[in-house]
């Protein structure tokens, strides 16, 4: 097995080709040779997980506590059910087997009342007449029989048990260490593999509408998605198998970030969305140099608050590129107030009152290494100020 940490220069190393390729591709690796033969140092970045190289290990760890990772996933996930889930994951060791365990207490929980059951449309040729006949098909055959018909039917084989099959289909392949934790793994896909598969399971969960019916769905398949989002199969082109599971941690510390301050503040998607791409916002008065904050809010056609999260180690005074980008914002959307939200740090408060611009710029550390109800606690107080 090899083993790193992010953001941290391992010691001398030998790697093959494709260990070398998914380290650079996956983990966004900087590999520098020593000048000693075939060795070379690795400093991976910002993304941890577990990879399998033609049966070799490659894990990346996070500087942070795993059970942290997993907290922020959860919370992101479902702010308001997240708890329920703790125990499944507070001691957990490793990556795959904490999302696999986070995942599976949320199913057992979810689905222990059975499957979320509705009625779909089913396209088929009958030999007799059942829903709708399908003229425009049924009019250009030769023979009366077999019926091309259309009628609906009432089961569990549904878009969303189907992204749970897949999620499963992925964890079922995940490097897994606890023989229990596979053996649920298991049994959940026993009761879900009977539904049908889905090619492209992120774009059918995208176009989901949320309803009464299935909104006790909306946990798993938050988790679902981090499982198939983040999945890896085949990065070697082919030549060698590669399967596994990672995270990018700055997108998972922006998303529960948002997630915490959205729920803080009592607002809606529309007004605090997950993503400004694409929705206008721009430096320039020509409509060029779009800007994508990663937090911001707009009510009634107004902004109300821009702001940024790095997920970094500041000192304190923010990093330079930061502060011009977090000034971008605040002069794009003409607010005097901007904030940058960094993922360690000292705990004081920061506060750039910038020359001729009429701007300020407010830094805020979280201390991500806190107990989940602390790091919390420090995003209402960051929510209370911003208010």
């Amino acid at each position: 097995m090899l083993q790193l940490t992010e953001w941290e220069t391992s010691g001398p190393l030998t790697l093959t080709s494709s260990q070398r390729h998914v380290l650079e591709t996956r983990f966004e690796a900087v590999v520098r040779a020593t000048g000693h033969g075939d060795e070379v140092t690795v400093r991976p970045g910002g993304v941890v997980g577990g990879v399998s190289v033609s049966g070799v290990p490659i894990v990346v760890r996070p500087k942070i506590p795993i059970d942290r990772v997993l907290f922020m996933t959860a919370y992101a996930a479902d702010p308001f059910r997240w708890e329920e889930n703790w125990s499944a994951i507070a001691d957990v060791d490793d990556l795959e087997d904490g999302m696999a365990a986070l995942f599976v207490a949320a199913c057992r929980r979810t689905l222990q009342r059975g499957l979320l059951r509705s009625y779909r449309t089913v396209d088929a040729d009958l030999p007799m007449v059942k829903g709708r006949v399908r003229w425009n098909i049924q009019a250009r055959r030769l023979a009366p029989l077999p019926v091309a018909s259309r009628f609906q039917v009432h089961d569990d084989d549904i878009t969303e048990n189907r992204i749970l099959r897949e999620a499963l289909a992925v964890l079922r392949h995940s490097r897994l260490t606890d023989p229990a934790l596979a053996a649920g793994v298991d049994c959940l896909w026993r009761s879900l593999e009977h539904v049908r598969p889905l090619r492209e399971p992120l774009a059918a969960l995208d176009a989901i509408s949320w309803t009464r019916q299935n909104e006790h769905y909306r946990q798993i398949l938050g988790l679902a998605r981090v499982v198939l989002e983040n999945a890896m199969a085949d990065l070697a082109g082919g030549t060698v198998g590669t399967v596994g599971f990672t995270l990018r941690l700055h997108d998972v510390f922006e998303q529960f970030v948002r997630t915490a301050l959205r729920e803080v503040g009592g607002l809606t998607e529309t007004e605090f969305p997950n993503s400004w791409r694409g929705r206008g916002l721009t430096l320039a008065e020509s409509g060029q140099v779009p800007l994508v904050p990663d937090l911001g809010v707009r009510i009634g056609g107004r902004w109300r608050f821009v702001g940024d999260v790095k997920y970094k180690r500041d000192a304190g005074l923010g990093h330079e590129a930061d502060l011009y980008q977090l000034l971008a914002y605040a002069t794009a959307t003409g607010l005097p107030d901007a904030t940058l939200i960094y993922a360690q740090g000292p705990r004081t408060r920061t506060t750039h009152e910038v020359r001729h611009a009429g701007k300020r710029l407010h830094l805020r550390h979280l201390d991500l290494s806190a107990s989940p109800a602390a790091v919390l606690n420090q995003l209402r107080f960051f929510a209370e100020r911003m208010a």
